[in-house]
């Protein structure tokens, strides 16, 4: 089903590359989102990297995307399998205006919303520090052997030294709290099922929750 994604990694030097806010999973959930937003003010030189999943339990999804939108200059912004699956599912069953007009007003989007999310998101994210992706990776494999599905999908929750020494930060698997096993960061504390929405300063290992 899923192809292999060849990565073809080219590390980021510039400087200010490793300053970043990496956010867990949002879930259309527009408070917390601010409330992290409202939290990274004083880290103006950080980049922001948001996991994915920005669709789905909550109801605030145009909301989230607008306030994503806004951030594009300075952000990155990876798939979710949310995001995966509701672009599939657009491409398979929206074949008509209509049809394609009835599922995006379902999740109350736009046009403009969809060729955003078709244009800005990324599987992975990778730079001298740190290696993102929503689900992490198949520990199998080196980072440049990772497929798509790995990276949307994977389960896998022990460390990752054996695969690389950077950090490796991931949403997906919903978790109390911000927690690590070694190099591998989970930052999904369940926004839009109940819990709240978190976020991790690189270097200076600060958590931030809503």
């Amino acid at each position: 089903m899923f192809k292999e994604l060849k990565l073809n990694v080219v590390l980021e030097e510039k400087v200010g590359s490793d300053q970043w806010i990496a956010v867990g999973d949002i879930h259309a959930s527009i408070k917390p989102l601010k409330e992290i937003l409202r939290q990274t003010i004083e880290f103006a030189n950080h980049k922001l990297i948001f996991l994915g999943d920005y669709f789905d339990y909550g109801e605030n999804l145009p909301e989230v995307l607008d306030s994503l939108i806004e951030r594009e200059s300075r952000s990155v912004f990876l798939y979710g399998n949310h995001e995966f699956e509701f672009l599939n599912f657009l491409n398979k069953h929206g074949n008509t205006s209509l049809t394609r007009k009835q599922i995006i007003n379902h999740f109350g989007i736009s046009e403009f919303h969809v060729n955003w999310l078709k244009n800005n998101l990324k599987f992975y994210y990778q730079i001298t520090s740190a290696f993102f992706s929503h689900s992490g990776i198949d520990d199998r494999y080196e980072l440049h052997r990772q497929s798509k599905h790995s990276l949307l999908y994977s389960s896998y929750r022990g460390d990752l030294g054996h695969v690389t020494n950077k950090l490796v930060v991931q949403g997906h698997i919903p978790t109390k709290e911000v927690k690590h096993v070694g190099n591998h960061w989970f930052l999904d504390s369940g926004c839009g099922i109940g819990g709240r929405l978190s976020a991790l300063v690189f270097p200076e290992m600060k958590v931030l929750i809503s």
